[in-house]
């Protein structure tokens, strides 16, 4: 078991001030609150916050940071609140506590939103103070060490599943590479047993083989150095499984293929002399192409620093060399723990969420995804993105997610440029928006104030920036589309009835419909949220109230009634609009009598029928056509569904076939787009079913119209 003294002398190797009582007092705090509660590997459950305090020292954080990991699961497993830690250790540290406390509770919640609103706890938390995610990380690196000792293996599989997916790529991002390789290989164990004994075993038969291979690699490289007068120091070791089992499947090749496998690390005094090495090692031994990455001139996003190179080196074996300066070495290995500053009375300047802009890309995901779904594929794909560097005509660095395109480049500078990308150069070329930029590539955005974002442009981006800018003006673009097309509705249906309103009345008719204003009212009438029939029903109950709305009780223009009516068996009652199944003359229809409604008219097949016939203070009629329907100056609308495949002009060519059967299209909508299908929904006025059969028809025989159906 750990001991008070052992964190003590711990945090004293690297910290000149330590506050020793408050040290003590949260050990024996989180002892007492924990008391006899047991792991599921039989040991006490106060071994766990203590073995957290542990690998946070590893890391020298500072002592709000261990002692908050120490106390992290007394809020969640003990009936410790908030207050009495607050009471007991100060706000700072409380805060801390209360914000790894939040990442934890939902772990009770379903496996199926576990990972997102994990996802989402972690980034509100890491937003508002970095320390919070490195404990989480520090807890997680614990579980996963004593993963073997749960008894679930579904259990077990997720929480490894987890870790690679989510753990690891963070614990990369932040620059803690210790931890991220051992969750990576702790997980993959888990996942893929028989993988891994099988890359571990291989492994550890090529280091037997090949010490010597690395010692004398080693020395050679030593001699060199001395040669051109550099101190350094030189290690070398083999990859790990989980690093070796990614490259087999990225390259798609067995492990005997693989020629990188031992890597080397050169820790010198300062850039130039990393530059030197570089120089000396080229010189030396055979370069191979395209492996060499540049990290100290442009960082990676946790500023990360190196250079790398791969040579055919010592006894003609192919070694990955990384060259870095001692400041460089700290940061990879401690990530944003080597930032540290103790020597203002011990205390750490923790990172905010302003030194990390995947935090704040992350945060626009957080407010901008419409789903569960959408925010954890948009998350991970923005931590687990690599980086590619361009720049403006100016010579700005960007950096952007590999994979992105030029239409990235134009948002990450600013979404009205995005927005209004007309034209790109790439190097002085122009290029197509969605063109993938290279690392180096120089390039430029041309605007034009005409253009505007287009659907397609969401295929065209990768990152979450240009992604939530483009949804965010296509999202107000359709919506004032919508409310336009719900407000014409409205009009329209109020019209057929010869329904005169004020302002006020509109008002009455939407508060009784319950939207808080009329831009509502009608964008729930264009998006189908409320039907025309409900329109009716709440006019007729203001006008059974009394409220000053005048009407005729005339049909809707679909089924005149004009004089003599065109419906034998029709009662003197409003006839109410049906979207279901349009009517028209020659059909078999049925009359549907509602009270305070009126009379629905359907075709004798309509998919709705069975159902309205089951609803109570209903009563079916028997109607027929009479001969007035049948005349020719009167129309009747219909809707058709048309599948197409794409064809230039395909829309002039179904309108022509329509109007060469008299028919007369008032309404049309472009569905999307499936492979090379699309579907219409086509509006047409015919005068009976007669000349509806002549217009199928004649689309039928159109080439690229696979199926025409009557809604």
């Amino acid at each position: 078991m750990i001991t008070q003294q052992d964190l003590i002398s711990g945090i004293e190797e690297y910290c000149g001030e330590v506050n020793e009582e408050l040290i003590r007092r949260a050990y024996l705090f989180t002892l007492d609150k924990h008391g006899t509660q047991l792991r599921e590997s039989g040991d006490p459950f106060f071994s766990h916050p203590i073995e957290v305090a542990e690998i946070l020292i590893s890391l020298k954080m500072d002592q709000d940071t261990i002692i908050a990991g120490m106390l992290h699961d007394t809020i969640e497993d003990t009936h410790t609140t908030l207050e009495e830690i607050t009471e007991h250790f100060g706000e700072k540290i409380a805060k801390i506590v209360d914000g790894v406390t939040k990442l934890s509770k939902f772990e009770s919640s379903s496996l199926a939103e576990r990972q997102a609103e994990n996802f989402r706890k972690l980034l509100m938390s890491a937003a508002s103070d970095i320390r919070v995610l490195i404990i989480k990380l520090a807890d997680r690196l614990h579980n996963i060490r004593t993963l073997k000792f749960k008894k679930k293996k579904l259990r077990r599989q997720y929480i490894a599943k987890e870790t690679l997916e989510i753990y690891a790529p963070i614990a990369e991002r932040i620059g803690i590479m210790g931890i991220k390789d051992e969750l990576q290989d702790t997980a993959f164990a888990e996942l893929h047993p028989e993988i891994y004994k099988t890359i571990k075993s291989r492994l550890r038969h090529l280091y037997d083989a090949s010490e010597h291979i690395i010692s004398s690699t080693v020395n050679e490289i030593q001699k060199l150095a001395l040669k051109i007068d550099i101190p350094c120091s030189i290690s070398g070791r083999l990859k790990t499984p989980h690093s070796i089992w990614e490259k087999m499947k990225i390259r798609n090749i067995s492990f005997d293929q693989l020629s990188d496998i031992m890597a080397f690390r050169i820790i010198v005094d300062s850039i130039a002399q990393c530059y030197q090495m570089l120089g000396c090692i080229h010189r030396n031994y055979l370069v191979i192409p395209g492996r060499f990455r540049d990290y100290i001139s442009t960082p990676k996003n946790n500023n990360y620093q190196s250079l790398h190179t791969s040579v055919i080196g010592p006894l003609n074996k192919r070694i990955e060399i990384q060259i870095r300066t001692k400041d460089m070495h700290q940061i990879a290995e401690f990530g944003i723990a080597a930032h540290c500053d103790y020597k203002i009375n011990g205390a750490q300047k923790p990172k905010t969420s302003t030194d990390y802009h995947w935090i704040r890309n992350l945060v626009s995901v957080l407010e901008n995804a419409s789903g569960i779904d959408e925010f954890l594929a948009n998350s991970k794909t923005e931590i687990l993105s690599d980086t590619v560097f361009c720049v403006t005509p100016k010579g700005t660095i960007v950096s952007l997610p590999r994979g992105s395109t030029v239409l990235d480049f134009a948002y990450s500078i600013h979404s009205d440029i995005g927005n209004r990308a007309s034209v790109a150069k790439v190097n002085g070329s122009s290029v197509p928006l969605q063109t993938i930029v290279e690392n180096g590539d120089q390039i430029e955005i041309i605007v034009d104030h005409k253009q505007v974002p287009k659907p397609a442009w969401e295929g065209y981006v990768v990152t979450i920036k240009a992604k939530t800018a483009i949804k965010k003006f296509l999202g107000a673009f359709d919506r004032e589309r919508i409310t336009m097309i719900g407000k014409s509705n409205f009009y329209n249906c109020l019209e057929r009835y010869d329904i005169a309103v004020t302002d006020r009345d509109v008002n009455s008719i939407c508060e009784n419909l319950k939207c808080e204003s009329r831009t509502q009212m009608f964008y729930a009438i264009g998006s189908s949220q409320i039907t025309m029939r409900e329109i009716i029903t709440v006019y007729n109950e203001i006008k059974s109230a009394n409220l000053n709305l005048s009407v005729v009780d005339k049909p809707p223009a679909s089924i005149p009634n004009e004089g003599e009516p065109s419906i034998f068996g029709l009662p003197n009652l409003p006839i109410t609009p049906v979207s279901c199944c349009s009517p028209i003359p020659g059909d078999r229809i049925v009359g549907i009598a509602i009270d305070n409604v009126g009379i629905e008219i359907h075709i004798e097949k309509c998919r709705l029928l069975p159902e309205k016939e089951r609803e109570p203070n209903v009563k079916m009629l028997e109607l027929s056509w009479n001969k007035k329907a049948f005349d020719v100056n009167k129309k009747y609308p219909t809707n058709l569904y048309i599948t197409s495949t794409y064809e230039p002009g395909n829309l002039s060519k179904i309108a022509t076939a329509i109007e060469n059967k008299g028919g007369d299209i008032i309404n049309l909508k472009i569905g999307e787009k499936y492979d090379n299908l699309f579907q219409i929904q086509i509006e047409v006025e015919v005068s009976d079913i007669a000349q509806l059969a002549m217009i199928n028809a004649e689309l039928r025989s159109v080439p690229f119209i696979n199926k025409v159906v009557r809604s």
